[in-house]
């Protein structure tokens, strides 16, 4: 999914989320970066289902978090993808994102060599791209 952008904004920021109240802190961090740069701002939410519906229905925070994004000026998007940090990176690169704002895993380290990483796989993708990622505790 590519997103229409102005073409005189150089500053593109990303802004990755689950269906967490703390990912509040999130979407106001990519708004406040969005005004400092001069630039503009989208929340990304990746589904791994293809039936968003469900998601939706029992996840009354993700609405909340978009209505929150799109009065803060931001746009949102839902993406459907397997492989999450995968599916974010491709989002990144085709809609030329300068900058990715994601938030520490809370997840245990067990959790993670059992289940994978997302951060660090987008990392790195980000790097090959001369994005920016910023990873808020």
């Amino acid at each position: 999914m590519v997103l229409s952008y102005e073409p005189s904004v150089k500053s593109r920021i990303m802004v990755c989320i689950t269906p967490q109240k703390s990912s509040r802190r999130l979407v106001e961090r990519g708004a406040q970066r969005a005004k400092e740069t001069n630039g503009e701002f989208c929340v990304v939410y990746v589904n791994k289902n293809s039936d968003i519906s469900q998601d939706l229905k029992e996840n009354e925070v993700l609405l909340e978090l978009f209505d929150m994004a799109q009065k803060l000026g931001g746009r949102v998007s839902i993406l459907v993808g397997k492989k999450i940090s995968k599916t974010l990176a491709e989002f990144a690169r085709e809609n030329n994102i300068t900058e990715i704002i994601v938030g520490k895993s809370l997840r245990s380290a067990l959790d993670v060599i059992l289940h994978g990483d997302v951060v660090n796989p987008l990392k790195k993708e980000a790097m090959k791209n001369n994005i920016r990622v910023e990873v808020i505790e």
